[in-house]
């Protein structure tokens, strides 16, 4: 196999685990247990509402981020997927299998990542 197709794979499992680190990060903790204890409360109480909505500002942009970058990989592997389809020699399947996966793949988060756009937001 090229050395890009290693290279390509290697930035998609960065790329995931990246993404699964940051979710992890902004997903909404459970709740915690308040304790009186005066104006801790109260003050913590305000800012938890704008604390919230960052986050929901940080997750749409990180989405955004992760479709830009599927969708570069998309019409970065299109062409070498056609390419590998019309070739006359089928000697080697492993390119054409990995790149169906990878534009396979793609195509999924993409078709998900729209839908968690188009999602209207919860109140």
């Amino acid at each position: 196999m090229n050395k890009e197709i290693y290279i390509l794979v290697a930035i998609c499992v960065l790329t995931f685990l990246i993404g699964h680190k940051l979710k992890q990060k902004l997903s909404n903790p459970e709740p915690k247990k308040l304790t009186k204890r005066g104006k801790k409360t109260k003050n913590n109480v305000a800012l938890s509402p704008l604390a919230s909505r960052r986050k929901e500002k940080l997750k749409v942009i990180f989405l955004y981020l992760q479709l830009i970058l599927v969708f570069g990989l998309l019409i970065f592997m299109i062409p070498a997927l056609s390419r590998d389809i019309l070739a006359n020699n089928h000697d080697n399947y492993q390119n054409l299998i990995l790149r169906i996966l990878i534009v396979a793949f793609a195509a999924y988060i993409l078709f998900i990542g729209f839908l968690q756009l188009r999602k209207p937001p919860e109140k």
